[in-house]
């Protein structure tokens, strides 16, 4: 009897080694803190298809590819991830666009691609679009000093845009920037409740939150005449020597992914298939060019242009 018990106890010791054995190491895993936000269909942070958003999605394939690695999921959007990256704190962010602003304070390697899309103006008031044309300039909204506009501060929505925006909210003037902890819906939140009179959207991005946040009212929406053509969607880390590495060893992981079918899947996600359809030779280039080396800011001429 007492050998029984010797030899269960003498077993229990051994797998409790093993499971603080196993434990330890993977808690010596460096670790990629990555920031995430309320932001779907690019994010999905709760409900049942929590984690499919498209961002997600290609963020699970380079953690599998990067298995020495622990990516720790930190809520962030880009003015939060500015900051950190400003006060020398690691952190990786993957729905950057590329600016000179940013790439003071980051590295950025090509991540995903954007297919021609449609930015959207959208209210919460019908009264807003009773006269406006069926694409309304933003530029000429802007200048109606009787609407309240609201934007994200410091986010990016091309060279263009973010040049009328920013030559609009110098005061005086009825046009804000808003910082907030809660991603960027909560600007269409802000919309929805009649708070600010428009903002502008991705057009999947209206769709969803229409379709799956389930406002009391839905969201009024009309295409926007200074729409973005296609473009590059980076990864960015902060610009230090962990960043560096990061980068690097990010873009060693996606040259080999980006002909895989997973990979491509998930840049595709979220995109209606007529989209998808007009511009398939706009992705193959993408996933051939991401496919054929190093396309990032650390190495010099490794950062092939963005259209």
């Amino acid at each position: 009897m007492k050998v029984w018990s010797l030899l269960i106890v003498t077993i229990f010791v051994v797998n409790l080694v093993r499971a603080q054995d196993v434990f330890v190491k993977k808690e010596m895993k460096p670790s990629i803190p990555w920031a995430v936000f309320d932001w779907s269909p690019y994010y999905i942070l709760k409900g049942p298809q929590l984690g499919e958003g498209r961002l997600d999605r290609l963020k699970k394939i380079i953690a599998e590819r990067l298995p020495l690695y622990q990516f720790v999921d930190v809520y962030a959007d880009m003015p939060r991830a500015m900051e950190l990256w400003g006060l020398g704190k690691n952190i990786c962010i993957g729905s950057a666009i590329k600016t000179p602003e940013r790439e003071k304070l980051a590295y950025f390697t090509a991540w995903s691609f954007q297919v021609p899309h449609e930015y959207l103006i959208v209210t919460g008031k019908p009264e807003v679009f009773q006269r406006m044309p069926e694409a309304p300039s933003l530029k000429e909204v802007l200048s109606q000093k009787k609407l309240k506009g609201v934007f994200t501060e410091n986010r990016s929505y091309g060279f263009i845009i973010d040049a009328l925006i920013r030559t609009a909210v110098k005061p005086p003037s009825s046009v804000k920037q808003v910082r907030s902890s809660e991603g960027y819906l909560s600007v269409l939140k802000m919309i929805e409740k009649g708070r600010y009179d428009y903002t502008i959207e991705y057009e999947f991005v209206v769709w969803d939150f229409n379709q799956r946040i389930f406002p009391s009212k839905p969201l009024l929406s009309k295409p926007l005449k200074e729409t973005y053509p296609s473009m590059v969607i980076y990864v960015a880390c902060t610009k230090n020597e962990w960043g560096k590495k990061v980068v690097q060893q990010i873009d060693e992981a996606l040259q080999k992914a980006a002909t895989s079918k997973e990979y491509q899947s998930a840049v595709e996600s979220w995109t209606v298939p007529d989209s998808l359809r007009k511009n398939r030779k706009a992705l193959e280039d993408f996933y051939h060019r991401r496919a054929q080396g190093p396309w990032n800011t650390v190495v010099s001429g490794g950062s092939p242009s963005d259209q």
